[in-house]
């Protein structure tokens, strides 16, 4: 969301320039600024906001037990990989077929 909002802030405020650019037409470049900066303004108060909600702390919570869960398992099977890998390394090669 938050992202959109830049885009959308970043479009304004190269169309408000390409206005600006023509003389007869200067209050719109002052109309887009101050229309920005209070879009700013409140996204920035939203975004504040959503921190001190409960259900953004406990989503947070719940977010950094998953990656914990998910490192805890990534570990323990890279583990058991490589006991794999350094099992199969120590194996000799089967004998030539020729030799026999």
């Amino acid at each position: 969301m938050r992202s959109r909002v830049l885009l959308v802030a970043a479009l304004l405020v190269v169309l408000a320039s390409a206005r600006a650019e023509e003389p007869e037409d200067t209050s719109l470049l002052g109309f887009m600024q101050d229309y920005m900066q209070q879009a700013s303004k409140t996204a920035q108060a939203a975004l504040t906001k959503m921190k001190d909600f409960q259900v953004t702390k406990q989503a947070r919570g719940w977010m950094s037990e998953s990656f914990s869960s998910l490192k805890d398992y990534w570990s323990s099977f890279t583990g058991k990989l490589s006991g794999f890998w350094d099992s199969a390394s120590e194996v000799p090669p089967p004998p030539d077929s020729e030799a026999i």
